[in-house]
């Protein structure tokens, strides 16, 4: 199995998680607002089942960054999620902040590693409603295809919402996989998660919740997990037998949604703030096993430049929307 799987699966167990390793994250600071850089695995709420998130340490980290008073969470990040946690330092800027995620004044950008690539188109919207259902095994986040263009009134009663997701392909690995740039639109609850998967097809490297309706570690084709080095096991029970990959293996490979950029438009004397959050160690490994990179190399067959250039020649769009 691939080092930067196994690293990243048990970096909390052996790392020191505590209010210094958020400090020593630090990515933006100024008199406004503090962003941290968090890790895969860490929660940032509690609840049940959860030994150690984010908050329980905020105190001790505005004492380690010698702050006025206590930090406040701006926005959501999933545990598994690595990249940009905003706080805000005062209740003034908490509320313009707020107001701005509200308006959708924020820009936010994610990067993520998909098991497959989206067909016939380079970039686009997914404009999918999504809300919670009862699924084998549990409730979670869904598509209901049938409900776009529907009215509020309608999605309501439904117990669903209107939900926008840009994307745009950086680059792929043949159809194995891809490398995803990501702007939610909308801010929902595990929006960009269940969007790639059910909307795109592809679900994100690691996401053992959204690719499939069961839970289950998720299933990979062999291509990938021969680019991810991965090596079959064999039992104690029959140790002659020919090894092959466990369900506990695939399990130990976390999700691969970075978020890498959130933008504040003029928040600081009229100028935005740009934040941007470096790729964990074993994000940057994967993408150099799969021979993908953020600027890009080989997007489109012959077949879809010729269609691409065919459509450009006639003046019309290149973009594909999702779900219309």
């Amino acid at each position: 199995m691939a080092i930067a799987i196994k690293t990243a699966r048990l970096a909390l167990g052996r790392a020191v998680i505590d209010a210094q390793f958020l400090a020593d994250n630090v990515i933006f600071m100024n008199n406004d607002i503090i962003a941290v850089n968090k890790p895969y695995g860490l929660p940032v709420h509690s609840g049940p089942g959860v030994k150690l998130c984010v908050m329980d340490m905020i105190d001790e980290f505005a004492k380690i960054k010698r702050l006025n008073q206590r930090p406040e969470l701006a926005h959501r990040l999933d545990k598994d999620c690595s990249g940009i946690l905003l706080f805000t330092r005062s209740a003034s800027v908490a509320n313009k902040v707020a107001e701005m995620f509200l308006n959708r004044e924020v820009s936010k950008q994610y990067l993520a590693v998909t098991v497959g690539v989206p067909s016939n188109f380079q970039e686009g919207e997914i404009d999918i409603p999504i809300g919670e259902a009862k699924l084998p095994g549990g409730h979670r986040i869904v598509t209901r295809r049938d409900l776009i263009g529907k009215s509020s009134e309608v999605l309501s009663a439904a117990g669903f919402k209107n939900a926008t997701t840009k994307f745009k392909i950086l680059d792929t690995n043949m159809a194995t996989c891809s490398l995803l740039q990501l702007e939610p639109i909308t801010g929902l609850k595990q929006q960009i998660r269940v969007h790639v998967a059910e909307g795109l097809k592809c679900p994100i490297l690691g996401d053992h919740k959204f690719s499939s309706d069961i839970r289950q570690p998720q299933v990979l084709p062999l291509r990938l997990l021969q680019l991810l080095e991965f090596q079959g096991t064999k039992t104690k029970a029959d140790p002659k037998a020919k090894g092959r990959i466990r369900q506990w293996q695939r399990a130990l490979i976390p999700l691969h949604l970075h978020a890498r950029r959130l933008t504040l438009p003029k928040l600081y004397k009229g100028r935005d703030i740009i934040i941007k959050a470096p790729l964990p160690e074993y994000f940057k490994e994967t993408l150099h096993m799969l021979h993908l990179h953020p600027k890009g190399k080989t997007l489109m067959t012959s077949e879809q430049h010729s269609e691409y250039n065919k459509l450009k020649q006639l003046g019309k769009s290149t973009k594909h929307i999702v779900g219309f």
